[in-house]
């Protein structure tokens, strides 16, 4: 039978007899140096791939005859001005560049294949048409079944082309777009389907916008915003519940989509307030002719690793506050990198490269916040309400909430106010608390009053 015999440990004499190597012990400022540059060296290669990606091709190629330059001309002009690069190989292709090669490279690197089909294509000369063509149905039949990527647009009345795309099917069985029956529909279509290619213009889809009555706003992964009616917000320490009514079909689409579990995790702001969640329950309701949605959202909680930190990392000479009230005047008043305070910026290419890093929030998007600042949500956001300025107002507040809070630029928001001085010109004051880090230091109040400029 074993038995255990009890011994008694003397801990201060063993540490005694067994003390640290003094060669391992590393001063506090060499270790906190190590991490500074370990965060740097984050920073540098998240930096660097996004400006490799940003050379890469993005855009949509437009294959089209010559016969109808204008309308093709007018299609680009539409949707480069709703922030989609358009690739054409009249101002594409250098004098000289092998043209079978570089529609192909083009064509392999376009987010979205376009095809101009018309009258004069069925009747003319098809051939440097078609060997487009067949270059792009080479990519379609690589692509999923459930991935839309070639957009057949008519120009006018004609039939699309008998052309086999595999599957036993031609692209006569592709739904085409008809400009020609009611052009801003067919665009707003296409629309529906291209997302801009400019990251910045990204976050400025706003989605089934039909009402100017008080509205909760979710933020998607892809970048789109729904402004949805509410007649009920309930905020819980886990969990908020709503009652909304949907005045679009978008918005209705968006719902159905939460219900089906296909969005994990949304942004969602209300008032001053905005979080992370997960649509527990999400039910429709008809009642007299009205349709409401009732939803149960958990808080998610994945990025509190990162807002819970406590270790203050410095840019140069800046504080983790300076930082936070830069990308503040960044979202609020569309302030950019070089024309920030001269003491508050970096002299060198890396350290410019580092400090915009930690403006925009890479760091925190490593710790599931999807947003980062690029720029400030509130001109595209005009593009689309100046007709109707409360609205514009309301929706500008819950962007700004959103951006602001789940940036970690602020833990509260305390005062923001807007207003409309001119057409042009959006007059900003903003008061708010910042996390506290350390338990011997009081928060941060971050206080900016200026003026954001929107398009004209």
């Amino acid at each position: 039978m074993n038995t255990t015999e009890e011994v008694e440990f003397d801990y201060q004499a063993y540490t005694r007899e067994h003390g640290p190597e003094v060669s391992k012990i590393r001063p506090a400022q060499e270790v906190l140096q190590q991490r500074r540059e370990s965060f740097r060296a984050r920073l540098v290669n998240q930096t660097n791939m996004e400006i490799k990606q940003a050379r890469a091709l993005r855009h949509v190629f437009i294959s089209y005859c010559q016969e109808n330059k204008a309308a093709v001309d007018r299609l680009c002009q539409t949707l480069t001005a709703h922030g989609i690069t358009v690739w054409l190989d009249r101002d594409n292709l250098n004098p000289g560049a092998p043209y079978k090669q570089a529609i192909q490279r083009a064509i392999a690197h376009g987010t979205f294949f376009v095809a101009c089909f018309s009258k004069e294509y069925n009747a003319g000369d098809k051939t440097r048409m078609n060997a487009v063509l067949s270059v792009a149905i080479e990519r379609l039949r690589e692509k999923p079944v459930d991935k839309v990527w070639f957009i057949p647009v008519k120009l006018n009345t004609c039939k699309l082309p008998d052309i086999d795309i595999g599957g036993g099917e031609t692209l006569r069985d592709l739904q085409p777009i008809d400009l020609h029956e009611d052009w801003d529909t067919g665009i707003q279509r296409i629309l529906d389907v291209i997302p801009s290619t400019d990251s910045e213009s990204a976050n400025s889809v706003y989605a089934g916008v039909k009402s100017d009555s008080e509205c909760v706003l979710f933020r998607a992964v892809d970048g789109r915003h729904y402004f949805i009616p509410f007649q009920k917000v309930c905020w819980g320490s886990t969990d908020i519940s709503l009652t909304l009514c949907p005045t679009s079909c978008e918005q209705i689409s968006f719902l159905a989509a939460l219900r089906k579990g296909q969005h994990d995790v949304v942004a969602f702001a209300h008032e001053m307030d905005a979080v992370w969640v997960k649509p527990r329950e999400v039910s429709q309701i008809s009642t007299e002719g009205e349709t409401l949605w009732e939803l149960l959202l958990t808080r998610d909680t994945t990025g509190k690793t990162f807002e819970y930190r406590t270790e203050k990392v410095y840019c140069q000479e800046l504080t983790l506050a300076q930082i936070a009230a830069m990308r503040a005047k960044r979202l609020l008043l569309d302030e950019k990198l070089e024309t920030a305070t001269a003491s508050l910026t970096q002299k060198t290419v890396f350290h410019q490269m580092l400090l915009e890093g930690q403006l925009r929030g890479e760091l925190s998007s490593q710790y599931g916040n999807k947003l980062q600042a690029f720029m400030s949500p509130i001109p595209p956001l005009y593009q689309h309400f100046r007709d109707t300025p409360a609205t514009f107002k309301q929706f500008a507040r819950l962007l700004s909430v959103l951006y602001l809070k789940l940036s970690n630029t602020v833990e509260d928001i305390l005062q923001l106010d807007m207003a409309l001085l001119t057409p042009a010109q959006l007059q900003v004051k903003f008061r708010g608390r910042q996390l506290q880090l350390d338990v011997n230091e009081e928060p941060v109040l971050l206080e900016l009053e200026g003026i954001c400029s929107l398009p004209e």
